[in-house]
């Protein structure tokens, strides 16, 4: 059944991230550094017993939140029902999302254990993959409220949906292979990158829009 297999991949990742934690815990300090400022520097830190369950208890929260709402659009009667052709394509990233937090806390036990100084290494070439990957089915997505650009004009007019979605697949990608760069370049560039995300989003709000108002345009 559909739910098993959800709860038992669910599971396997949180048990990961505990174990992870579990090992790494005899060795860590009393205090991790677990959030950073803008030169990777640590300016934020958790006991060793919170940062053994954070993660795990956050990757359960969010696997329980993506898996309602990718069943509930499953279940939407109208237009906007999400397929089983894209749900298999979303849950990949369900799957990515849940190795994606793995590496994170990974990167946080290295920082602690003091294998590194920063999770910086780690993880912005692992934002780089899960924003090539989200890249890569954004154009194979139909429409559906729960994933791809929903903005109010793509979700009633197709020919804006497509566009959104095809210029900002090709976008992530792009976006991504510079995040699997990133460790080469300094921090200071790191900027450069979050700004190149919104301009993105803005420009792909922008043409979906001016899309939706030339097919709206009432003809003489």
């Amino acid at each position: 059944m559909r739910w098993m297999r959800d709860l038992g991949e669910g599971l396997f990742w949180v048990v990961a991230c505990f174990s992870l934690g579990w090992l790494a815990y005899p060795y860590l300090p009393e205090k991790v550094p677990t959030h950073f400022n803008a030169q990777w520097q640590p300016d934020g830190w958790m006991s060793r017993e919170t940062v053994l369950w954070f993660m795990p208890l956050m990757l359960a929260v969010l696997w329980g939140i993506i898996t309602l709402c990718f069943w509930l659009a499953a279940t939407e009667k109208g237009q906007l029902k999400l397929e089983q052709s894209d749900l298999r394509l979303l849950l990949g990233i369900r799957s990515l999302m849940g190795a994606f937090m793995l590496v994170v806390h990974a990167a946080i036990l290295a920082v602690g254990l003091g294998w590194l100084s920063s999770p910086r290494p780690v993880m912005l070439p692992a934002i780089g993959v899960l924003f090539m990957f989200i890249g890569s089915i954004l154009p194979k997505l139909k429409r559906n409220w729960v994933a791809g650009f929903r903005l109010p004009w793509t979700l009633v007019n197709e020919e804006a949906w497509k566009a959104a979605n095809k210029f900002g697949g090709y976008g992530f990608m792009a976006i991504g292979g510079l995040f699997l760069l990133a460790p080469l370049f300094p921090p200071r560039f790191d900027l450069i990158f979050l700004a190149l995300i919104f301009a993105l989003i803005l420009a792909i709000s922008v043409q979906a829009y001016l899309i939706y108002r030339r097919a709206n345009v009432p003809t003489s």
